[in-house]
């Protein structure tokens, strides 16, 4: 990391910005705070100090947006990692905005700010699509719960077993046959039980169409090509997620399937020197013990 003559460490809120300027050669800290974030009147302020500069906040609840204003405007600005930034037990007992933009200041003087990578909003839209279908899954998953729950307390067990020997599972198409024949005795129970049925049907229209979204929003998006050239591997396709890293950065959720999981996993030399360690280690002990024998 470069020299900075200024270092402008800044607290960031939904409704006002806390940043302090922090002077390399006097270690004279002037501290202002704007309401309703002017990143305009942020900029101005910061240009009457003097350079080379660089101005940082921890990642948090406003992403990039603020980084993206104030980059816009001619300012050297980046987000840190909040887990690399380093604490002490008396920042931690007086934690305030006035405290949290000096200790961020003194953090780029002192070259302990990591930054992270800031993706483009193409990229961000689709990473927030993806965590929408991984909201919308978990819905799901806690309306069928619900649903079992419910017919577990009235008494209601979907038995039997496949021709295998294996118990049926739930979800299936024989299941909700059964489902459909299941009529409580009281009136609320039957409304209860139409209530769950259609939460878990809309949680799953949803879940559905926000995967279509993310199909069409990766296909017209930066990453079709790179995301075209993974589903035409074979055993790839759209259920499963892996995550698509270049150079360490998280781009999007990739999806594939479980069949492509071998591409992911460690070459096979080193699943051979994992499995040859225990025997390694055996042979050492026995090695040891007819030493000791002998002794």
């Amino acid at each position: 990391m470069p020299r900075y003559s200024t270092a402008f460490g800044m607290d960031v809120h939904l409704r006002s910005t806390t940043v302090c300027a922090l002077d390399a050669e006097t270690g004279e800290a002037v501290t202002r705070r704007f309401r309703g974030n002017p990143w305009g009147e942020v900029a101005e302020w910061m240009s009457g100090f003097p350079g080379p500069s660089l101005a940082a906040y921890e990642s948090g609840y406003l992403g990039f947006a603020p980084q993206r204003e104030l980059s816009g405007l001619g300012v050297d600005c980046v987000v840190a990692a909040v887990s690399k930034v380093p604490r002490s037990a008396a920042d931690l007992s007086s934690k305030n905005d006035r405290n949290d933009a000096a200790r961020m200041a003194k953090a780029i003087l002192s070259h302990d700010v990591t930054p992270v990578w800031v993706p483009s909003p193409e990229i961000e839209g689709l990473r927030d699509l993806a965590a929408a279908h991984d909201a919308a899954t978990a819905r799901l998953a806690a309306a069928k719960q619900r649903l079992l729950a419910f017919l577990a307390r009235r008494g209601y067990v979907y038995g039997g077993t496949t021709p295998a020997g294996n118990p049926r599972k739930y979800w299936t198409y024989g299941f909700l046959r059964w489902l459909d024949g299941i009529h409580p005795a009281d009136d609320g129970g039957i409304r209860a039980l139409a209530a769950l049925r259609n939460e878990v049907e809309a949680a799953d229209e949803t879940r559905e169409a926000l995967l279509a979204e993310y199909r069409a929003a990766v296909a017209a998006g930066p990453l079709s090509a790179e995301v075209e050239a993974l589903q035409s591997i074979k055993g790839c396709g759209v259920r499963a997620r892996r995550r698509l890293r270049v150079r360490g950065r998280r781009l999007l959720e990739v999806p594939l399937r479980q069949a492509g999981d071998g591409l992911l996993r460690p070459r096979p030399e080193a699943e051979v020197e994992r499995g040859l360690r225990a025997p390694r280690r055996n042979q050492r002990g026995r090695q040891r013990a007819r030493q000791e024998a002998g002794c």
